[in-house]
């Protein structure tokens, strides 16, 4: 029989997104079957720069899809009551207030047309 096997494993390891550029980021992320999602860029210059913090950190295990937050150099600075830390990484833990979703970034760090 020919061929690669089927990925039957339901987790896989968070990527070192520290440092790289934010499309970069992107890409690594989604390499390791996660999306990453930034949480600061908001306008597209500072979704351009590079990532300074990522949450979780490289190394732990999560479900495949599932979502690493990120925050760009140059963008809103990481805050105590960001909403992003619930335990399924869905935001849903945070004290942080009801606030506007953020348009979706395609992979060179610009928005999605739609």
């Amino acid at each position: 029989m020919t061929g690669s096997p089927e990925n039957t494993q339901t987790t896989t390891t968070v990527p070192e997104l520290v440092g790289l550029p934010a499309a970069e980021a992107h890409d690594r992320a989604l390499d390791a079957a996660l999306l990453a999602v930034p949480r600061n860029a908001t306008h597209t210059g500072a979704g351009r720069g590079p990532v300074a913090d990522q949450d979780p950190a490289a190394g732990e295990m999560l479900e495949r899809g599932g979502t690493v937050r990120i925050w760009i150099e140059g963008g809103a600075a990481r805050s105590a009551t960001d909403p992003g830390d619930g335990p399924d990484g869905s935001g849903g833990g945070g004290g942080g207030g009801v606030g506007p979703k953020p348009a979706p970034v395609g992979p060179a760090g610009g928005g999605v047309a739609g």
